[in-house]
Order: structure tokens, then sequence, then C-alpha cells
């Protein structure tokens, strides 16, 4: 029962959302599967996670997180079922498969390793603004073909976009819709499309997207704004949030970054941890289209469910000492990416991006060379569904070892 010291859970209260665990411990123990004041059903442990995610005949992606019936063409990936978002997303598959992601080592390698080493000693800098956002989106926007001299401003608009209400409502007081509520960023999307129907257009993501068909037909200038502005968000909300978190932890444990650049090997091991103990994005949502029962709780047609990320990544019947980061853990099994019909398209990319950025973080500093300011206090991003801080504000020593990479 709710007291003055434990409120009811407010869902779109970011500050609530991204301090879940004490709560979130007590539901898997006690009710796993919970109706919210909100009215969603949050489902807490595991398996019944898993559940929701593998059966999307039952639990159907909808509207995502949209309060209001999206029109068709507005929909982006995640907002999309079956077929249409099957036959959508095997159009995307080829961008992103393991072969293709592969590609973008190099770039994001080098674009890593040139960001780090511009860093001057002695100086101030937000690894947010200055790294995670800029890594993060470069290597999307060269694998999408988009021209990276333009990423800030993309980068801005997309923040605007994240941090109103347009992601619930679908509007913000400038209009409906993409088009309507950020002309500018839809614009400029419309715009990186019209170039790909040229003859010569690059073999990029958006110019196969503009040669694909749907049913038969092109796609709309609508779906391809749509789909292009889905990957662009996907940057913001996954990777950048994955990298801010982990460089947080190893900014905050001096064995770990120790451990990690002794041992480059462990990386891989580091980022499935953070994504598991500090996930990008705490649930996603799904709605029952026929009535059914989950650990005893019966969830009727139309009910919102949330699979709760977060706290799957911490079920005690999964995982020995869950509140626990450890590098021993074996292959992942969270829920990050979620999964099923809807895993995160570009899981491999984030994976990469992740491993070439904190690669090169770790090879270009020591423990001590780079730390948090004094006066760094954790601010959470203002999004009631995401996890990592909003700043990581840190100063460089005088000097460093400054131990580049003779590659």
């Amino acid at each position: 029962m709710p007291t003055d010291e434990n409120p009811p859970f407010d869902l779109f209260d970011p500050f609530q959302t991204q301090n879940l665990w004490r709560r979130a411990a007590g539901w898997r123990k006690e009710s796993p599967v919970i109706r919210l004041p909100s009215g969603h059903v949050y489902v807490a442990r595991w398996a019944d996670c898993w559940e929701v995610l593998r059966d999307p005949g039952t639990f159907a992606n909808g509207n995502g997180f949209k309060a209001v019936e999206m029109p068709e063409e507005e929909r982006m990936l995640g907002e999309m079922d079956h077929p249409r978002h099957s036959r959508l997303r095997r159009i995307m598959r080829g961008s992103f498969d393991k072969r293709s992601v592969e590609t973008e080592r190099p770039f994001a390698r080098a674009e890593a390793k040139r960001i780090v080493e511009s860093w001057v000693p002695g100086s101030s800098l937000d690894l947010v603004a200055q790294y995670t956002d800029a890594i993060s989106n470069l290597v999307s926007f060269h694998l999408m073909g988009f021209p990276l001299e333009d990423s800030a401003q993309i980068v801005d608009w997309v923040r605007d976009l994240l941090h109103s209400e347009w992601p619930v409502t679908n509007r913000t007081d400038r209009g409906d819709g993409l088009a309507g509520a950020f002309p500018e960023f839809a614009a400029y999307l419309d715009g990186l499309v019209d170039a790909r129907r040229s003859e010569d257009a690059p073999d990029d993501l958006v110019s196969r997207l503009v040669r694909s068909e749907l049913e038969g037909g092109a796609l709309t200038p609508t779906v391809l704004r749509s789909l292009t502005a889905h990957i662009v968000l996907g940057g913001i909300s996954t990777t950048t949030n994955l990298l801010a978190n982990l460089l947080l932890r190893i900014l905050q444990t001096p064995d770990l970054h120790s451990q990690l650049r002794a041992e480059p090997t462990l990386i891989d091991a580091a980022i499935e941890e953070s994504l598991r103990l500090d996930p990008p994005v705490l649930f996603v949502m799904r709605v029952c289209r026929r009535a059914t029962t989950l650990s005893g709780f019966d969830i009727a047609e139309g009910d919102s469910v949330l699979v709760g990320i977060a706290s799957a990544n911490r079920d005690e019947a999964i995982y020995d000492a869950p509140d626990t980061y450890r590098l021993d853990r074996g292959l992942p099994r969270h829920l990050s990416f979620s999964g099923g019909a809807h895993h995160c398209i570009g899981a491999g990319l984030a994976r990469l991006v992740a491993r070439e950025a904190i690669g090169a973080f770790v090879e270009r500093f020591d423990h001590g060379e780079i730390r948090l300011t004094p006066d760094f206090a954790y601010e959470g991003v203002p999004v009631f569904l995401e996890n990592g801080p909003v700043r990581l504000d840190v100063e460089l020593a005088a000097k460093s070892s400054d131990r580049r990479s003779a590659k």
C-alpha cells in the first residue's frame, strides 16, 4: 500500500521511473504483474516479460507510447504491427545485418579516436554533448548517408523532439505529426529523400528505402520520412544512453577503468553488463489484443502492458547478485533491446559503436587522467521511459600518457 515514503508510482515522472529499482524488486517478489495508478499493467519478472515479447498476436505493438491513434503512414517501425511491420522491417534489415554493420567499424574507430585525441589536457567538457551524442550519431548518419557536417543540427532537432510532448501526443503547439510539430526537421528529412531519387544517388540506406516497394507501390514520402526519423531517434535514445551510462560507471569505478584499459577484450562484457544493469530504455509498451492471464493476473483486451525491461534485467530468478555489476556473466540474456518480432533492429550497430567508443576512451586515458568535475551532480534525461545522464561534466589532467595506437 502506498505511503508517504512510498507514493503511488507515476509512470510519466522521469525521477520515479529512473529510480524504480527498490520498488521493482518488491513487485517481482509480491506482485509480478501489477496495475499502476495510470491504468497500465506493469510486468516485472523476466519470464513474464519474455512471454509478452514473444507473443505479438496477443500483445501488439500498436501505437508504441503514443496516447493517440496514429495515422498508418506516420507510424515508425516500433509503432507498427504485423503484417506491415514485418514487410517494412524486411526492407530495412539489409542495412542492419551483421555484414552491413561491420562495414561501419573502421569509420566508428577512426571517429572515436579523432574525438578523444582532440580534447586538450587541462580542459573541461561534457562527455554527453561532445562524445556520446557525437560518435553515436556520426556512425548512424554515415550508415544512412546523411551529410556528416549536419550532425550537430540534427542532434539539436532530435533532442528538442524527444524532450517535448510529441513522443506521447504526436503533436506540439506548432502542429500535428512530425511535419507539423517539427517542420524544419521534417523538411530536412524530406530533402534527403528527394536527393536520393536521382539515378546517380549513392547506395546508402535512404537510397535503398527510396527504391523499395510496399504492397506493389513505392513508399510514400510520409512513410520514408517516418522510417528515416526512426533510425535517427533510435541512435539518441539507445546508443547515447548506453555510452553515457557505461562511461559514468567507468569514471566512478577506478578498478573497472584500469581493468578495461589493461584487458580491452573485456569491453564487450562491460557493454552487456551495462545494458543489463543500466538499460537505456526502461520499458516498452504493448497493447493486449485478446483477454489473457499472466502469472495469475487477468489482462483485458485493450489494456496497455508495460514490459519492465529494467526490472526483468535484475530478476533474482535469472541472475546471481542481480544488483551487482560483473564481467563474468557469460552470454547476454538481458532484454535491453526488447525481443521477439520487435527486437531492436539497430542493436548490432549500437554494440559496435559502444565497443569502439569505449575502446578509444580507455586507450587514450588512464584512471585519473580524466575525471568527473568536483561539482558534478547526476541528472537523468527528462524522458520518462529512458535512462541515462543528461550531462557528464569532466576535466582532463594537465598531462596524459597519451597512449595512441600505432595502427
